[in-house]
């Protein structure tokens, strides 16, 4: 690709920013957004996703595969980032503080509070060929600044491969 996975996580590096990631895909859904299952002691147990621990925390949040996700999991992330809330499956709500849905109050722990540091990055690939995702950027454009990496050209590329030779044959 154009290697705006490896610009983000610089970014992230060069900004001292704790992150969490997530990878969207056909499959996500509104519930596994919010949170994720694991199998502890032959228990099966929720957790808060990487969405919700980097809002309520303090951290970036890095989606990746944005354009495969379906578009109700996009509609709902455009209204985070537009409205600050978001309904959470296990009933809880993500609220920012300015927010106008019901800004969280002590001792509710029905809702979480948006913390003023969290970011969102959202990746995405442009639309046809040969990607199969959709167009993040005429759905969403507008909730985020929106940046275009292009891809490399054929010398930079070649040069990468090199960097990328070079470093793997000493392991």
């Amino acid at each position: 690709g154009t290697g705006k996975n490896k610009l983000a996580d610089r970014f992230c590096e060069l900004l001292s920013y704790e992150r969490e990631y997530m990878q969207l895909h056909r499959d996500t859904n509104v519930q596994s957004l919010t949170a994720t299952t694991g199998l502890v002691d032959g228990v099966i147990i929720s957790e808060d996703s990487p969405l919700v621990e980097a809002a309520v925390h303090g951290r970036l949040l890095m989606l990746d595969e944005a354009d495969k996700a379906p578009t109700e999991v996009v509609c709902i992330l455009k209204g985070l980032i537009e409205d600050g809330f978001m309904l959470l499956g296990d009933g809880r709500r993500l609220v920012a503080p300015n927010s106008a849905a019901a800004p969280p109050s002590k001792g509710d722990s029905k809702v979480l509070a948006i913390h003023p540091n969290f970011k969102m990055i959202v990746l995405a690939n442009r639309p046809g060929f040969p990607f199969l995702g959709y167009d993040f950027a005429s759905h969403c454009g507008d909730a985020f600044s929106t940046h275009i990496v292009a891809n490399p050209d054929e010398a930079s590329q070649q040069m990468l491969l090199r960097e990328y030779a070079s470093s793997s044959s000493s392991v």
